[in-house]
């Protein structure tokens, strides 16, 4: 096997041939669950309008595109499960963000936006892209 970083000629031939092959396969059949008999099971479409239901909308509307490869996914259809994303969810939820939030608030930056809302009178504090923390 290669090193890191240090790829062959041939391997990198390789690797392209297969992305190029990939990606000119008609949508539904590259990216279709596979049912009974290995036929694809396609995936009913979901309808896009100007307020959807925000479960069943993809994270980005790829609709109008002529140059997109793949199909949004509803948010409904996707479960976060399995011990590896279980701990790390669990830790983003008891210790990641308490403590960010206690970082913020003891440095100020959770004033900045209450006092956008009139439930602070604090000055604004740090830098003005500061809000990108919260």
């Amino acid at each position: 096997m290669a090193e890191r970083g240090n790829i062959s000629r041939r391997q990198f031939v390789t690797a392209a041939i297969s992305a190029a092959a990939v990606t000119s396969l008609p949508v539904r059949s590259a990216h279709a669950e596979v049912g009974v008999g290995g036929r694809p099971t396609p995936q009913a479409p979901v309808a896009l309008t100007d307020s959807p239901n925000w479960k069943d909308q993809g994270v980005e509307n790829l609709a109008k595109s002529p140059h997109a490869k793949l199909r949004d996914i509803p948010v409904r259809a996707v479960a976060i499960t399995g011990d590896f994303w279980a701990r790390r969810r669990e830790i983003n939820v008891t210790r990641s963000i308490p403590t960010m939030h206690d970082l913020l608030e003891a440095n100020g930056r959770m004033n900045n936006f209450r006092r956008l809302v009139g439930k602070s009178t604090a000055a604004q504090s740090g830098p003005v892209f500061c809000d990108s923390d919260v």
